[in-house]
């Protein structure tokens, strides 16, 4: 039986596509500890099992999406899950750390196909007011997911070992590929012309995607604004734990807090698309409650006023305007590339992560040397940056509209 696009299945659908990644990521981490004891390695060799997932799954969208506007968004789907399902099938069963490696760099690779491709389904069928509340819904799963996945990992752990934990991203990779086979029906718009040799299409469509001034500013604008969230998510650990010297369980209180921040951005963007209010007028206030917070956050930092109880409420201000901004951004370069939605769906997939890596890794150099604001500084330079690149675009609209 197809699941009708209008119901709440198919959002549930979508919200899984594009919660596999992080759940992936993050139920790993409370094992990292075991895995190296187990495999007889250091925790930094099973600390790669991330960095090489994540190394996949930023590389392959760039595959995935012109595949997808080419042969379908179904048959890609089918052959990135089974990649995915593949690589944990490897994972649970791995015997030496080179061979967990290996198999989390496949299991990244296939999870590359879930975020894009849940981006370009969400513009095959739906336009305007419903594709923003639908892309909000997306940012709130992909980000409820990494809250609740240490938790889940943790007790998969204590329970029944570390390879539960990867037999669990295997099974779902096996749902999904069932909810597809049996549910999902083809969403990819036709295009007259589908043949003639693979590398010169491909060339042409990234050209045809790269070369449109609107849908660019769009899809970095979204990958600054995760840039800023994950230099959080990267320096949160070292500067609530390691400075304020906060125990484990208030730490997983205050993540959880800015979390919520985000999901509650999303949702307010779902709410204001509901009413009319437009994409343009919510990312760029999105931006620039960003830049106040960071700003802030910098300024307060230098002056050396910046408790705890000072901190926190600015970082949720920080994680909401992402919420806020991230499926406006996201609509914004979908929109105008309705016959290439999966090649800018998979930039929009590669930017974000590739940016979020960048920021992460500046933190972790920075940290020694600059400490808080290390984290701080670079959330503001990428809040700084997005409203740089998204600016012009809104003066030049204003120009053409008057």
């Amino acid at each position: 039986m197809r699941i009708a696009s209008n119901g709440l299945p198919f959002a549930l659908f979508l919200g899984m596509l594009a919660a596999l990644p992080p759940l992936s990521i993050d139920m790993a981490l409370p094992a990292l500890v075991p895995v190296a004891a187990a495999l007889r390695t250091t925790p930094s060799m099973a600390g790669l099992t991330l960095g090489l997932f994540m190394i996949g799954f930023a590389v392959s969208p760039i595959v995935y999406g012109p595949a997808a506007d080419r042969f379908g968004r179904r048959p890609v789907l089918l052959v990135g899950l089974g990649l995915f399902t593949l690589g944990g099938v490897a994972a649970t069963g791995a015997m030496s750390i080179t061979m967990l490696l290996g198999a989390r760099l496949l299991q990244g690779a296939g999870a590359g196909v879930g975020m894009t491709l849940a981006f370009a389904i969400v513009r095959d069928v739906f336009e305007g007011k419903a594709a923003r509340t639908r892309l909000a819904l997306i940012t709130v799963v992909a980000n409820v997911a990494p809250i609740v996945a240490p938790a889940i990992g943790a007790t998969l752990l204590a329970a029944a070992g570390w390879r539960a934990i990867y037999g669990v991203t295997t099974l779902s990779g096996l749902a999904l590929i069932a909810i597809v086979r049996l549910g999902f029906a083809e969403t990819r718009p036709h295009r007259a012309v589908v043949d003639g040799p693979a590398l010169p299409r491909l060339v042409r469509d990234y050209r045809t995607v790269l070369m449109h001034g609107e849908t660019i500013s769009h899809i970095l604008v979204n990958g600054l604004g995760f840039g800023w969230m994950f230099a959080y998510v990267a320096g949160s650990p070292l500067i609530l734990v390691g400075l304020f010297r906060v125990t484990p369980a208030v730490y997983a209180l205050l993540f959880a807090c800015t979390g919520a921040g985000i999901m509650a951005g999303a949702a307010v963007n779902g709410y204001l698309a509901r009413h009319g209010v437009t994409s343009e007028r919510v990312l760029l206030s999105a931006i620039l409650l960003a830049v106040l917070a960071t700003a802030t956050l910098t300024g307060l930092t230098i002056v050396h006023r910046l408790p705890l109880s000072g901190l926190m409420p600015l970082l949720v201000l920080a994680t909401f305007s992402f919420g806020l901004a991230a499926p406006s951004a996201s609509h914004g370069a979908l929109d105008p590339m309705p016959a290439f939605a999966g090649v800018t769906g998979g930039l929009l997939t590669s930017v974000q992560m590739l940016v979020g890596a960048a920021a992460s890794s500046a933190v972790a150099l920075l940290f020694a040397d600059f400490g808080l604001l290390s984290m701080v500084g670079v959330m503001t330079i990428c809040a700084l940056g997005a409203l740089g690149v998204y600016l012009p675009h809104v003066l030049r609209r204003h120009r053409h509209a008057s």
